[in-house]
């Protein structure tokens, strides 16, 4: 037994949904559409501006600097005058004192005198022998020595040291020390308050619009008043700039004036210094040279006098042994000749023992004379030696004394200048720090002014994507606009499913009758 035929095609379910918008609301969400795929087809824009502030001139001018910046020139110099100065005290600080040798004195060469042995007298002669006049005694004359005084040459030339007057702050200093950047920041403060300002005059046109007051009277009132108070921030903002740049500038030529000031006191005293030095060593100078020159003139007049009153005294023994001697000379005379006119050879020879003991005693008071001459001389001679001596003595040591000073003069000097080389390093480092100073101040205010670029750059590259995503965010305002409005589309949905096959109808009858006979039988 064979089945033909042919089955019937199978169905399957089928379920569709149908949206329906609101007539009103479909142009909108077409326009939103469009423009949306429009906005997907262009192209991606790069920003071709300056993202990042590079260094300004200032800061690369404080680079410069800062990398140039070499050991302050006041290190060598206070070096090789520190050297200079310890090698000169170590050369001074050698002290060798001078030797000194005393003048020696002989002693006088003595005149011996002799006496001849006495006179042969003779009876038989009849007249009386003359005695002559005795010898003349002259007193030596001596003549003490003239002592120079020891001078010392020294006479400083001084100087004077004027310090001028402080300079005054005025309006041709404001300008010199005064950024010159001051009025680009207060124009771009200027700027800023201005955008501000047309923001507030945007909104507030955007306001007026909604609600319809546009380009009314109150709008007007409140422009005007907005234009004012941007006047007043204005002049505030260029007033406030100036102010600041101003004290700023005084501020800075405060200390240039003060480092000046301190630099000229410097110099001032040191040249003070060295010119009291001067001043000690040349009044030391000349107190010694007036001291030496004194008691040189006091040793001389002493010698003088001392000299002139041993002569006196020598002409006034010699002038009396010449006296007593012509005396004795004349009494013996004159008895003789008495004698002579009437006496006897006995008389003669007493006369002419007389005579030769007159001879004696004449020769014996010139001998006498002699003898206190030369131990006049002698003594005379000897204390004149003995006070050049002292003189000598007393110059070599005054001369010493002036070197010794002259030495002093010369440590005090080197430890002068060991204290100038100190200055010096002082003020190589007090200038080495007012450069760092300075430098760090201007790379401060490089750094405003980088920052300040690097906020034009940063606003410049938010408005570059602000302008180009106006169109997205519009569109994205836009869609949200429709969202909010009562716009919900009609949704039909609808399912089929396909119809039992003939089988499947058969196979289900019998089912049925057999259920149905099932239920009947029990």
């Amino acid at each position: 037994m064979s089945s033909g035929g042919s089955s019937a095609p199978t169905q399957q379910n089928v379920t569709s949904t149908t949206s329906n918008l609101p007539e009103y609301a479909q142009p909108y969400f077409m326009n939103l559409l469009n423009r949306a795929q429009a906005e997907s087809y262009k192209k991606y824009t790069p920003y071709e501006g300056q993202q990042v502030a590079g260094f300004n001139p200032a800061q690369q001018q404080v680079q410069g600097e800062t990398m140039g910046m070499r050991t302050p020139g006041q290190f060598g110099g206070a070096t090789q005058l520190a050297g200079a100065a310890g090698l000169g005290a170590l050369s001074a600080g050698q002290y060798n004192p001078s030797q000194f040798q005393s003048q020696q004195i002989g002693l006088p060469q003595l005149q011996q005198y002799s006496m001849s042995g006495p006179q042969q007298v003779q009876a038989t002669q009849q007249t009386a022998g003359m005695m002559g006049a005795p010898q003349q005694v002259q007193g030596g004359l001596g003549a003490a020595a003239q002592m120079n005084a020891a001078q010392t040459g020294f006479n400083p030339q001084l100087q004077n040291f004027n310090v001028s007057g402080p300079q005054a702050f005025g309006m041709e200093q404001a300008q010199q020390y005064m950024s010159p950047y001051t009025q680009n920041v207060v124009d771009v403060q200027k700027g800023e308050a201005i955008r501000d300002a047309q923001k507030g005059q945007l909104a507030q046109d955007l306001g007026a619009a909604r609600q319809g007051t546009y380009g009314g009277a109150r709008q007007l009132l409140a422009m005007t008043e907005r234009e004012r108070n941007l006047g007043s921030q204005l002049g505030q903002i260029q007033a406030t700039g100036q102010q600041a740049a101003y004290a700023n500038a005084q501020q800075q030529f405060g200390a240039d004036r003060a480092a000046q000031m301190q630099a000229q006191l410097a110099n001032q005293q040191a040249g003070l210094g060295v010119q009291q030095l001067g001043t000690q060593t040349g009044m030391q100078t000349a107190l010694a040279n007036l001291s030496s020159e004194q008691q040189a003139n006091v040793q001389n007049l002493a010698a003088q006098l001392q000299t002139q009153g041993l002569n006196q005294q020598q002409a006034m023994q010699a002038a009396l042994s010449n006296q007593q001697a012509g005396l004795t000379t004349g009494q013996a005379n004159l008895s003789a000749y008495q004698q002579t006119q009437g006496l006897n050879a006995q008389q003669q020879m007493q006369a002419a023992l007389a005579n030769q003991q007159a001879g004696l005693t004449t020769g014996q008071a010139n001998l006498g004379a002699a003898q206190q001459t030369q131990q006049l001389g002698a003594q005379t001679g000897l204390q004149a030696l003995q006070a050049n001596q002292a003189s000598n003595m007393q110059a070599q040591q005054q001369a010493e004394q002036s070197r010794q000073f002259g030495a002093n003069l010369g440590l005090q000097g080197l430890s002068q200048a060991n204290q100038a080389a100190s200055n010096l390093g002082n003020l190589g480092s007090q200038q080495q720090q007012s450069d760092l100073q300075r430098l760090n101040a201007q790379n401060a205010v490089g750094s405003q002014q980088q920052q300040l670029q690097q906020q034009y750059a940063t606003n410049a590259y938010n408005n570059f994507l602000a302008q180009r995503d106006y169109q997205t965010s519009q569109l994205g305002y836009y869609s949200n606009m429709l969202r909010g409005l009562p716009t919900s589309p009609n949704t039909i949905t609808s399912s089929s499913s396909p119809a039992p096959s003939f089988a499947a109808q058969l196979g289900g009858a019998g089912l049925g009758a057999a259920s149905v006979y099932n239920l009947a039988k029990g």
